[in-house]
């Protein structure tokens, strides 16, 4: 009879000031392996995978622990990872059981090196993976997708649009390679049970991975050196990766929940946005693109929002007063819409505004957070 797998999850709970219940997590596992996932008896360093993870979430913790949040901050090292998931399953169903508005996961695993297998080393980047159409609630997604599209702006693909635009503006000698995939070709991750619950979550790993330092016996042959071992970490890099996080962490967490949006357009040259307002919001921002450009644009300069005086605003991230509610979009081309509330809270429209956009520019706001109107948001 097979030993009972035992699993130990290490959290701490940095709880919000104002909406504890909106929750940001980052991650990642504490339990290691060799070439044998069975074997229990061998050495398996595991500093890569997925020391390096942990380690970000012990900085994150340290650093962010001395300041105070709007929202809720979970700081979680997991086990049982590569045992099958079973510590994210573990976190995920402790946050469906209290209830959670779980807003981001971010799942680091494997951040700390930059060369790979072949020779080849990158530094300057750092792959966000992120799935298109939620893994829960397919069946009842499907007429809404059909109909509307969106199929490329899940919340999951909006985590990794915002890191994106984020590492840009932090300017630390990093850049996300955004991998439109849930992981890498027939491997997996902690960040799973998550997106099967429906709940928003991305993984973060190394630009370039070097499967000889992965998963393998501690040995050498032919000269060649094979194990996890932390003489192959890349300190400056991974210090990078968790700046990143920090940032994102801090962001998000501090951000005002976004407004519940919907559009009409159907049969018309132009499309309505309405949205109620949000309490703690600055004022709202509407962004398009195109369905085949990767990142959100502003809303053309010819149609600009009315201010509260009642003149077009020239300001190209189209702020709206705390009063709108309302707002027509004319123009031609099928766009999804963004509907950001303050500065760095947002969500998600319908795919369906239209516009002739000019060249993309990188969000202001995170899009961690989907109101996708068309679309049934989880149960909260």
């Amino acid at each position: 009879m097979p030993t009972p797998t035992r699993v130990c999850d290490m959290i701490a709970i940095q709880r919000g000031t104002e909406r504890p219940n909106d929750v940001v997590i980052i991650q990642g596992h504490i339990d290691s392996r060799v070439t044998d996932v069975m074997n229990f008896t061998s050495d398996a360093p595991g500093a890569n995978d997925d020391g390096s993870g942990t380690a970000a979430v012990i900085e994150a913790a340290r650093v962010l622990s001395k300041r105070k949040f709007p929202g809720t901050i979970v700081y979680a090292a997991l086990s049982g990872e590569e045992q099958g998931l079973l510590g994210g399953k573990i976190l995920a169903q402790y946050a469906k059981a209290q209830g959670w508005n779980v807003v981001t996961v971010f799942n680091n695993d494997i951040i700390g090196n930059s060369c790979s297998s072949d020779g080849f080393c990158d530094d300057k980047h750092v792959r966000v993976l992120s799935e298109g159409p939620r893994s829960q609630g397919q069946a009842e997604l499907a007429a809404q997708t059909h109909s509307l599209g969106g199929e490329n702006d899940a919340p999951s693909r909006n985590i990794s649009r915002y890191l994106d635009s984020l590492a840009d503006r932090l300017n630390i000698g990093l850049d996300v390679t955004q991998i439109w995939r849930t992981d890498r070709f027939s491997r997996g991750g902690d960040h799973i049970p998550f997106l099967e619950m429906g709940y928003p979550a991305a993984r973060i790993s190394v630009a370039v991975e070097n499967y000889d330092w992965q998963h393998q016996d501690l040995r050498t042959e032919n000269g060649k050196a094979y194990g996890d071992t932390i003489d192959h970490m890349d300190f400056p890099y991974l210090e990078k990766v968790t700046k990143l996080n920090v940032a994102a962490l801090a962001s998000i967490a501090s951000a005002p929940p976004p407004p519940e949006a919907k559009v009409e357009g159907g049969v018309s040259t132009d499309t309505l946005v309405t949205w109620a307002p949000v309490s703690g919001a600055e004022g709202y921002v509407i962004r398009l693109r195109r369905t085949d450009s990767s990142q959100w644009e502003t809303v053309p300069a010819w149609d600009a929002p009315v201010s509260p005086s009642g003149q077009p605003s020239k300001s190209m991230n189209c702020l709206y007063p705390v009063t709108a509610g309302k707002k027509r979009v004319h123009a031609v081309g099928e766009l999804s819409c963004r509907m950001s509330g303050s500065t760095i809270g947002s969500s998600e429209c319908l795919p369906s505004a239209k516009t002739a956009s000019k060249a993309p520019s990188p969000p202001q706001s995170p899009a961690a957070r989907s109101s996708l109107t068309s679309l049934p948001r989880r149960n909260r």
